[in-house]
């Protein structure tokens, strides 16, 4: 592993100098760059040109900490913050995502050199502004082993690249957590995601800070040395994406939800440069909808102020192993918060998470900066699997830690026959789900919180698992309806549609346990 973990460093630095001009020798003092005179202040500097070597104007740059615009010559100027170890910039939308030769994203360079004058020059490619493209978000891979790594290169990775050829320019995002607490794993999930079809952005979670780290900043340095900057933006469309660390780690899995004053800061420079007819992602790892175990939400409120600015507004999380969708009204807006299901599902448990979503990643399509389309993909699974039925008097398993039935009293308590229930693990408010029976509508399905009991029994029972752990969840995308006599026998069909006309269908009833379990700890 460790003969990996060097080759693929080796294999890092070589990537980025063949994308990057760097000063290899001591950088000289200030003077005049491309006919910009080098300000007295500054510590960092650059031209960025295209391919031809022409002058890119008005490209934002940044060391972290502070932001600036390229000027008429292409020169940016930064009085470097010491705490600083990349420059990077943010990608215009006329200009392609650069990439290595792995197609791993290099829009940064490391400023680790000393020196009191620091250049580093960057070359951009121009393409025409894609006015639609599609964004995958990938949410919690967390491989805390090499058997649960050939789970997500076997299992997700093959998936995403039998969609992507029929997907609008399409980007990839992890939302974080891409490992758990398995520091030797860095390198084979970057080589997961590396050479793919899509270019993957990443994203750190909780459990991508080194847990032995004595302070934040250490912690997140192996994430670093893989992916680079952990708060950076990039521009496609008119649609500013930003990503950025919303984990305040202080040791051995003690964090909060929450942004610094510093990262706040960059943010609202970052963003000062974007038009407000934009549309604005942000990118992280904790859900800012507040929870159980992470509450603090350190200067969410300052962020959805800023984001409350642009003509629409997203922000996409991960960290639940399940999914859910929130709405937060700011200054007249409303901001949507999709909370992702989770790659790895129930930690590679099964193939489900805890609520009985399958395994997979959302996928989001964009077009003249508005979203025009989404979907859960579930892995394994054509596009159009969204729903899973019951028979609400079914019992899967003999009664143990709950009672898996979900007309039970202590349940959804549906007294009678013909209840049928049906989970829809993309549904929200805006979502319709209507029951036939012979080809006729009995009308709107009920919208109900409820436990996946088909998904609680096994982990509970068959796996093990405890009440009240993270295998034990209750969400609201489950709706029940009512047939006229046996369920089991019945001709029924679901039909769900969601705001963007997309209509998905279920004829079927899930009785046994095929699908739901492989690779198991």
């Amino acid at each position: 592993m460790k003969k990996l973990y060097i080759l693929s460093f080796i294999c890092l630095l070589l990537s980025c100098s063949k994308q990057d001009k760097e000063t290899l020798q001591p950088a000289p003092p200030p003077g005049v760059i491309n006919d910009t005179k080098i300000g007295d202040s500054t510590t960092l500097y650059g031209v960025i040109t295209d391919d031809k070597g022409t002058p890119v104007k008005e490209v934002v740059v940044s060391d972290g900490f502070s932001s600036v615009k390229t000027d008429a010559n292409g020169v940016y100027q930064i009085k470097r913050d010491k705490r600083a170890k990349f420059v990077f910039y943010s990608t215009p939308s006329n200009y392609k995502i650069a990439v290595d030769a792995d197609n791993n994203p290099v829009f940064y360079q490391s400023i680790e050199s000393v020196d009191k004058w620091i250049r580093k020059d960057f070359i951009l490619t121009a393409q025409p502004v894609e006015s639609k493209f599609t964004f995958l978000f990938v949410a919690d891979p967390q491989c805390r082993n090499i058997q649960e790594v050939s789970r997500y290169r076997n299992e997700t990775i093959p998936d995403i690249n039998e969609i992507v050829p029929s997907l609008t320019n399409p980007y990839a995002m992890t939302l974080g957590d891409i490992v758990f607490d398995a520091p030797d794993l860095w390198s084979e999930m970057k080589a997961s995601m590396s050479k793919q079809k899509v270019t993957f952005f990443q994203v750190i979670g909780n459990h991508d800070h080194l847990e032995t780290a004595p302070n934040e900043e250490a912690s997140a340095e192996n994430f670093r040395h893989f992916f680079g900057p952990t708060d950076y933006s990039f521009n496609r469309g008119k649609t500013h994406v930003v990503a950025m660390d919303n984990v305040i780690y202080s040791g051995k899995q003690e964090y909060s939800g929450g942004i610094t004053d510093a990262q706040l800061a960059w943010l609202e420079q970052d963003l000062s440069y974007v038009s407000d007819d934009y549309m604005v992602i942000f990118a992280s790892h904790i859900p800012f909808r507040s929870g159980s175990r992470v509450n603090t939400n350190v200067h969410y409120n300052e962020v959805l102020q800023l984001l409350s600015r642009f003509s629409s507004a997203y922000i996409m999380t991960g960290h639940t192993h399940y999914p859910d969708k929130y709405i937060h009204e700011v200054n007249g807006k409303k901001i949507y918060e999709y909370i992702h299901g989770a790659a790895c599902g129930a930690w590679w448990n099964s193939n489900v998470c805890a609520d009985g979503t399958p395994n997979g990643y959302g996928v989001f399509e964009i077009e003249n900066g508005k979203i025009v389309d989404e979907f859960y993909k579930a892995t394994n699974y054509d596009r159009s699997f969204q729903i899973r039925a019951y028979d609400a008097r079914q019992a899967f398993g003999p009664a143990g830690k709950f009672t898996y039935y979900y007309s039970a009293p202590v349940n959804l308590n549906l007294s009678g026959d013909g209840w049928i229930v049906a989970n829809v693990w993309d549904a929200d408010d805006s979502w319709t789900v209507e029951l036939y029976q012979n080809g006729k509508s009995l009308g709107l399905m009920k919208r109900v919180t409820s436990r996946d009991y088909w998904a609680t029994y096994y982990h509970m029972e068959e796996l093990g698992k405890a009440v009240g752990s993270d295998f034990d969840k209750s969400e609201n995308h489950f709706f029940e309806g009512r047939l006229n006599g046996d369920v089991s026998n019945a001709n029924f069909e679901i039909i769900a549609k969601d705001k963007f006309g997309n209509v998905y269908r279920c004829n079927r009833l899930q009785t046994d346990y095929t699908g739901i379990a492989s690779y198991v700890n």
